[in-house]
């Protein structure tokens, strides 16, 4: 169907994008006008072959023949239009190792089922092979908007969308397109943003949004005010302190570079999502608290500058974090006996919890559908001993598969601590049932409030069994305390039967 390769194609890996001539775009044109007489004559299927057979020839017509084409589509979906069968996808494989068959296989059956995500996603990676950028601009933002309005979050499609922009910006950056590459990468930022925005939480998130902001930054300073050489030379020492200031050790000097390059990116974009996590990101390096302050103080104000409720909750984070390691100093130096510290500690402590609490009630309000939210509260709830709050939201958010085996063992202590040991026992027996890793640190703590609750609830026979189980994996478990209390009961079974 398409030509075994564009110009440029089958180059080395710099090669930039292929090339189209006038000649080719004339032959696009004429096919993309029999396209047009087809489609008012109702002629769905001949009419999408003949604008596929113009894009052999110019495959980067996006306003000429991609976008009518979907119009095309949507329109012969409408009208009841068959999708493609079982032959037809074999035949038209996504994966063709010739990359424009691949790109126009995949645009064919996206054209008979426009609602098909694997085959818009597939229409994305092809295009990103295939090196067109135009083209690329126009697919990816469909499939973002498409990710964005699943009536389920797909992570991991939002995971592949990243992956694919990160290398298309890493070929653009090869073959010397650095404002290409730059709005790959924004919009790889802007998908973890979305995905934060749902569970702020996830720092494996946070870690990526980090490395890619920072390659956003890189890939804007070698084109924005890059007018002589003398600026290309800065822009180069820029990337220097950025790769510096990622070393185990950083210098003073370098951060307080880092974070002056950041803040005037930041200072002449200041409501760029990238230019102000980058420079949030240069100011939390340092791990101080002016530094952090003056942080929040940015996401705030672009917070109330936008209501992006993202960075609220960046800012909010930064605050806990604060709050979390001001707690671990006091508790370290507690240990020494002070009394004002320890109760400094306490203090702390409970601001702390609050705080979390605080923090995730807020985001559970904003989205009370996300399961992973109402996980985060429940479990803040659990440590602040609000048990009776903590147990719906833990069973609410059981459902998640990711969380149900911690949601259960926090069940269970929690009718624990409210005296309630059957139910505790009960919840907790299930939940080992139902638990495959035998032996790893959950079973075991699992095991031991089983045998807790059982003991408080006077079955001493089974409590005594649990215990046993649970001291053949690991002797000395709770620092000997499954053992203490396994030999008490053994020995006040024995003094009862004497």
């Amino acid at each position: 169907m398409a030509k075994d390769a564009p110009k440029n194609e089958q180059a080395g890996a710099a090669e930039g994008p292929p090339v189209f001539t006038d000649k080719d775009k004339r032959r696009a044109r004429q096919w993309f006008n029999k396209a047009k007489g087809l489609r008012e004559k109702r002629d769905y299927d001949y009419a999408i072959k003949s604008y596929l057979s113009g894009l052999e020839f110019w495959p980067e017509a996006v306003e000429e023949g991609h976008m009518p084409l979907w119009s095309l589509a949507v329109q012969r979906h409408q009208a009841g239009g068959k999708k493609s069968g079982a032959m037809e996808r074999l035949k038209h494989s996504m994966t063709s190792k010739k990359v424009m068959e691949a790109l126009l296989n995949s645009e064919l059956l996206l054209a008979k089922d426009p609602s098909n995500s694997s085959y818009l996603d597939g229409m994305l990676k092809n295009a990103v092979r295939a090196k067109l950028p135009l083209t690329i601009k126009w697919i990816a933002s469909k499939a973002f908007d498409s990710m964005r309005k699943e009536k389920k979050l797909n992570v991991g499609r939002f995971k592949s969308f990243r992956q694919v922009m990160v290398v298309a910006a890493e070929s653009a950056d090869q073959w010397g397109d650095p404002m290409f590459a730059a709005w790959c990468y924004e919009q790889a930022v802007n998908s973890i943003d979305y995905l934060i925005a749902r569970d702020p939480g996830d720092m494996s998130l946070k870690d990526d949004q980090r490395d890619l902001s920072g390659r956003l930054t890189i890939a804007r300073g070698k084109y924005e005010g890059s007018d002589s050489f003398r600026d290309s030379i800065q822009d180069a020492g820029k990337q220097k302190l950025l790769h510096d200031a990622e070393r185990a050790k950083q210098g003073e000097d370098t951060l307080e570079a880092l974070i002056t390059a950041e803040r005037k990116e930041y200072e002449a974009d200041p409501l760029s999502a990238g230019k102000v996590n980058a420079y949030v990101d240069a100011l939390l390096k340092p791990e101080r608290v002016k530094e952090e302050k003056l942080a929040i103080s940015v996401l705030m104000k672009v917070f109330k500058e936008l209501d992006n409720y993202s960075f609220k909750q960046r800012a909010d984070d930064v605050r806990l974090k604060q709050l979390r390691r001001q707690s671990r100093k006091l508790k370290e130096q507690a240990e020494t006996g002070d009394e004002d510290i320890q109760q400094q500690y306490r203090l702390t402590l409970m601001e702390e919890r609050q705080t979390e609490v605080d923090i995730y009630r807020e985001r559970v309000e904003k989205y009370p559908t996300d399961l992973r939210l109402k996980y985060h509260l429940a479990r803040a709830l659990f440590q602040g001993k609000e048990f009776d709050e903590a147990i719906p939201l833990l069973q609410e958010a059981s459902s998640e598969p990711r969380y149900r085996t911690r949601c259960q063992l926090m069940i269970g202590r929690a009718f624990f601590e409210k005296e309630a040991f059957s139910q505790a026992g009960d919840v907790l027996t299930e939940a080992l049932a139902d638990y495959d890793a035998v032996g790893d640190d959950v079973s075991k703590e699992m095991t031991y409030w089983i045998g807790r609750a059982r003991e408080a609830d006077g079955d001493a026979e089974e409590a005594l069994t649990t215990y046993g189980k649970l001291l053949r994996l690991d002797y000395n478990y709770a620092d000997g305390d499954a053992r203490r209390r396994h030999d008490e009961l053994k020995i006040h079974r024995k003094e009862q039967s004497e």
